[in-house]
C-alpha cells in the first residue's frame, strides 16, 4: 500500500489492515481463553501443523513483562474494570517476598494446579532469568502511575509509594539485580570522536561476573511521572536519564549499552555474547529517551536506515563492525518501533515499521490466528507471542 510522507500518524493506523480490535481479540483468544488461564496470557500459542502429528501448543508460562503489557493496553483503551483486575492479580502472584516482581511463573502453579490442556514444547520459550526482575518491577510501577493518571486514588497513590519506595530505598543508587557474565577484554570506546568501538589488544581474554542493572528497565517516564508527584524522586530521575543517555554505544552502531555498574561506572554492551548487542533492549531504551524528547537522532535514522534499505530488523548487531550477526528476525521490535515513531512524533517511522508488522499479520479468514501477528518457525509452524501482538497493540491503540 502506497502512503504519503505527510499522512500523520493516525492516518496511516486507519489505513492499515492492522486492527486494534483484532490484535485484542485474537491475542485474548489465543492466550488466554484457550489456554485457560484468564486473567493472564500465557507466553505464545503454535497452530496446528499440516499434518495431524502436528498438533497445537501452547507456552506452560507466565511472563510478567507479558501481563503488564496487557495491563496497559487496557488502561490506554479506558478498560478500567479488566485493568483493575488484573492490576490486583498481578500483584497478588507476581510481586515476590522482596517486594520485586517475579519475572516468570507456571501457569499451573498460579492457577490453582491447572493443567495446560495443550502440549508444549520449550524450544519456543523465550524466558527471562532471574528470581527477582527490577525491570518488570518499574515496568508494573508505570502502568500504576498510569491507572492513576486516570482513574487513581488514595490507595492507588500508595501501592505505588510503596514500590517506588524500594527503587529510592538507597538514595539514587538503583537495585542491581542482574549477574553478567563478562569476557575481558570488553569492547571500547575509542577513536578521535569516540566513536569508533574496538576491542583492546594488549588484555588476555577471561571470564568473570559482576552485577548491573539494565539500561531498558530505567524506564524514564517512571521517575519523570514520580517527581511531578513528589520532588524527591526528582534525583532519581536525573540519575537514570544520565545513566541511560551516557550508554550510547557509537555513530557507527548508535544503539546501547545492555547494562550498567554503578560501583565502577561501567557500561556492558553486550549479553552474553561477546560482540553481540541485543537490539530488543536497544530498542526499549530509545523507546524511554524518545518519550522524554531525548532519542538521539542517529538512532532514529539508523533505524530508519535498517527498515527502508533491508526491510528487516535482527535480534543482534555487531557492537564493532555494526552488521546483523543472528539471522532470526527481530518481530518483536517493530511493535517497540511503533510506539517509537509515536513518541519522537515521527510518520515515516511509524510507516516504515507499520508495513514490516503488516509481513507478519496472519490475514487468512480460515487462520486461528487472523488479526494476529505471528512468525514463521524453521520448522513451518506458525506462533504468536504475545509480546510481539502486545507491544504492537500500544503502538496503534
Amino acid at each position: 500500500m502506497q502512503r504519503t510522507s505527510g499522512e500523520d500518524i493516525r492516518t496511516v493506523i486507519n489505513a492499515s489492515p492492522v486492527s486494534v480490535s483484532g490484535l485484542a481479540a485474537r491475542t485474548s483468544a489465543l492466550l488466554r481463553t484457550s489456554a485457560q488461564t484468564d486473567p493472564y496470557v500465557v507466553s505464545w500459542y503454535v497452530l496446528p501443523g499440516s499434518i495431524k502429528s502436528q498438533p497445537a501448543l501452547l507456552s506452560e508460562y507466565l511472563l510478567a513483562s507479558d501481563q503488564i503489557l496487557l495491563l496497559r493496553s487496557y488502561i490506554t483503551a479506558d478498560k478500567k474494570d479488566a485493568a483493575k483486575s488484573l492490576s490486583d492479580s498481578i500483584e497478588r502472584d507476581f510481586t515476590g517476598e522482596n517486594g520485586y516482581l517475579v519475572p516468570c511463573l507456571k501457569s499451573s502453579d498460579v492457577l490453582s494446579g491447572q493443567n495446560s490442556p495443550f502440549q508444549t514444547d520449550i524450544s519456543y520459550d523465550e524466558l527471562p532469568a532471574g528470581t527477582y526482575s527490577f525491570e518488570e518491577t518499574v515496568a508494573y510501577l508505570r502502568a500504576l502511575l498510569e491507572y492513576y493518571a486516570k482513574w487513581g486514588s488514595e490507595s492507588d497513590w500508595t501501592r505505588i509509594n510503596a514500590i517506588a519506595g524500594l527503587l529510592a530505598s538507597d538514595g539514587n543508587v538503583f537495585p542491581e539485580d542482574l549477574t553478567l557474565i563478562g569476557t575481558t577484554p570488553a569492547p571500547v570506546i575509542t577513536g578521535e570522536k569516540s566513536d569508533v568501538v574496538s576491542l583492546p589488544e594488549d588484555q588476555i581474554a577471561s571470564e568473570g561476573s559482576y552485577s548491573g542493572v539494565l539500561l531498558s528497565g530505567l524506564d524514564l517516564e517512571v521517575f519523570r511521572m514520580l517527581a511531578v508527584i513528589d520532588a524527591k524522586y526528582q534525583p532519581l530521575y536525573d540519575k537514570a536519564v544520565e545513566i541511560v543517555s551516557g550508554g550510547y554505544i557509537s555513530s557507527q552502531l548508535p544503539l546501547f549499552a545492555y547494562a550498567y555498574t554503578q560501583s565502577t561506572g561501567g557500561y556492558t554492551y553486550t549479553s552474553g555474547n561477546a560482540t553481540g548487542v541485543d537490539l530488543v533492549s536497544s530498542l526499549k531504551v530509545i523507546l524511554h529517551l524518545a518519550e522524554e524528547g531525548k532519542a538521539p537522532a542517529a538512532s532514529l535514522a539508523w533505524i530508519k536506515e535498517q527498515l527502508y534499505n533491508q526491510g528487516i530488523l535482527y535480534k543482534t548487531y555487531d557492537v564493532i563492525t555494526g552488521e546483523a550477526i543472528s539471522e532470526e528476525e527481530c518481530t518483536e521490535g517493530y511493535g517497540i518501533i511503533l510506539q517509537i515513531a509515536r513518541a519522537a512524533d515521527d510518520p515515516n517511522l511509524f510507516d516504515a515499521a507499520l508495513s514490516c508488522t503488516e509481513n507478519h499479520l496472519a490475514t487468512k479468514s480460515n487462520s486461528a490466528a487472523v488479526g494476529a501477528i505471528y512468525r514463521n518457525t524453521d520448522s513451518s509452524r506458525i506462533v504468536v507471542y504475545a509480546k510481539d501482538n502486545l507491544e504492537t497493540l500500544l503502538g496503534v491503540v
